[in-house]
């Protein structure tokens, strides 16, 4: 259901005041500045730290399939298949993974998402 103005009501033109002008520009840098900008640092950080993390994951694992082969070819005598200790290789290449793992883990510490100079460029 539309409401149809009569003839003789004046149409009043809508602008709104400089002030309030004023306050939507504020809100608008005041909300890029305090939450776009981070948000897309915050994105860019987490795409980074996701390739990062895939590519380098994948190289430990082939890392440690050359060693098994390494371990598996040099030690043959050792770990032939009527062998007892045929099995050694890859304790050996799993106790290297887990070292790995644990010292992965440990220098996993920054919790910011900016260093000091990005944040300093950012609250220009």
């Amino acid at each position: 259901m539309k409401f149809k103005r009569s003839a003789d009501e004046p149409q009043k033109k809508r602008s709104r005041p400089a002030s309030i002008d004023a306050v939507i520009d504020a809100l608008t840098s005041y909300v890029k500045g305090q939450l776009v900008r981070p948000l897309s640092g915050a994105g860019r950080w987490l795409l980074f730290g996701i390739v990062g993390g895939v590519l380098v994951g994948a190289g430990v694992v082939f890392v440690l399939l050359g060693v098994l082969r390494l371990l598996q070819t040099e030690l043959s005598g050792i770990s032939a298949a009527d062998s007892r200790l045929s099995w050694l290789p890859y304790l050996i290449v799993f106790v290297i993974g887990v070292g790995v793992l644990v010292v992965t883990l440990q220098r996993i510490s920054r919790t910011e998402l900016f260093s000091d100079r990005e944040q300093e460029r950012v609250s220009k």
